[in-house]
């Protein structure tokens, strides 16, 4: 088969739309960084959301998830920056400070389907909930620490 014949498999992610970055707390991270860099106005909630059907839409590792985590958010021009902190249960944001302490966790991409992103890489999902920022939209963390050093978390568009 010629060059011109192949099909590119390649998946378009589009831009990055987040860093994640795992911390102990999220309010003091949001307090170090705004305190010496300028960004509007910081954000901060409790994860899964009182009074929200959120905590039903939570898996880990294949299974019904049970956690809570404090997320911080700023901007920097499109890019958001979230600060995780786990708070309750087994999740990916525990298993990540107690292997590697603090740092840049994730790279988020907005896809329309995670799951079939999912399925073409051959990467299963790890944990997976619904936004609480983006209502009705889906977030997705991919296992591909080992395939690309980094992980990939993926969001339905809305």
């Amino acid at each position: 088969m010629s060059q011109e014949q192949q099909t590119d498999s390649r998946i378009d992610l589009g831009p990055i739309v987040q860093v994640g970055i795992v911390v102990r707390d999220a309010k003091k991270a949001l307090e170090a960084w705004t305190s010496r860099f300028v960004f509007d106005e910081p954000q901060i909630i409790d994860w899964p959301v009182e009074g929200t059907d959120l905590a039903k839409t939570a898996t880990y590792r294949g299974r019904y998830g049970e956690f809570r985590m404090r997320l911080g958010f700023i901007h920097s021009g499109p890019v958001q920056i979230e600060f995780i902190q786990p708070l309750e249960g087994n999740n990916i944001y525990a298993e990540h400070l107690e292997k590697h302490g603090e740092g840049i966790h994730h790279l988020l991409f907005e896809v329309d389907d995670p799951k079939a992103v999912s399925d073409q890489l051959g990467a299963p999902i790890m944990q997976s909930g619904g936004s609480t920022l983006k209502e009705g939209a889906i977030w997705a963390y991919l296992d591909t620490q080992d395939v690309l050093s980094a992980i990939v978390e993926l969001r339905t568009k809305v």
